[in-house]
């Protein structure tokens, strides 16, 4: 057997469930071989529960587990780096759950926290520019880092209760008004936050590049009070600033 042919198929019996041990491997090396394959699964689960620790914590070791091998046989490694293996995680826990939803949502929350913190650097927000934007023309730009999605359970608080480990976490529930999850980094910290369906829109408009002035156009349309939705806006911009979400102001056609 041609070595090349004999590393395919270690690397195939390794991937495998470890059922059929390899014909071209002498009788005295296949006692060896399911340390290897021992090893490599061991080593792909300890990598998911280092990125989703709180995904781990509520599932506990055994479900974690069990999900994490279904995860390897559905998803081999395929990047030079393990950072990347938590990728896809939340969709075989959906699978998995689909009667939990805060399993995968949870997972959702750990993979994008690491994702922010490994998140390129982004130039400090040029505070000077606020007080000399044209405001109905602005162009915010959003940090790299953000992620959002909708959620429908209390995840956040679930992920912050698991946090402290003194803390006994609330029962899951689903929420009476859908959320919007986002995740960023703030210096050096990644961040999380539940913001209304609203200002979701107005993130999602914004990184399109939609103008400051037709983002508030397109959304307080919709709004029963102008003055509470300009207050609404004003607030939202507001945290934008003071929590790094905006990095920088620029000017964009009307």
């Amino acid at each position: 057997m041609m070595l090349a042919e004999l590393q395919r198929e270690l690397s195939a019996y390794i991937r495998s469930d470890g059922a059929n041990l390899l014909d071209g491997v002498a009788e005295r090396s296949k006692r060896g071989l399911p340390v290897y394959h021992y090893a490599y699964r061991a080593s792909l689960i300890n990598a998911l529960r280092d990125v989703f620790e709180r995904t781990h914590s509520w599932l506990g070791d055994d479900l974690f587990d069990d999900a994490a091998r279904v995860h390897i046989d559905r998803n081999p490694p395929n990047s030079w780096t393990m950072s990347d293996y938590g990728l896809g995680f939340e969709a075989v826990l959906s699978d998995l759950y689909p009667e939990n939803p805060e399993v995968a949502e949870l997972a959702w929350l750990d993979w994008n926290l690491r994702v922010a913190f490994n998140g390129s650097d982004s130039p400090a927000l040029d505070r000077a520019k606020l007080a000399e934007a044209d405001w109905d023309n602005a162009q915010l730009h959003i940090t790299p880092t953000l992620a959002m999605r909708p959620v429908s359970t209390n995840v956040g608080a679930l992920w912050g209760a698991l946090e402290d480990e003194e803390a006994e976490p609330p029962k899951a529930h689903l929420l009476g008004t859908p959320e919007i999850l986002t995740v960023w980094r703030q210096d050096l910290a990644p961040r999380f936050q539940c913001v209304s369906e609203l200002e979701g829109k107005a993130l999602a408009l914004a990184i399109t590049g939609v103008s400051f002035g037709r983002i508030c156009s397109e959304l307080g349309s919709d709004a029963d009070d102008e003055a509470d939705f300009a207050a609404f806006a004003g607030a939202m911009l507001g945290r934008w600033i003071s929590d790094d979400v905006l990095i920088d102001v620029g000017s964009s056609l009307p």
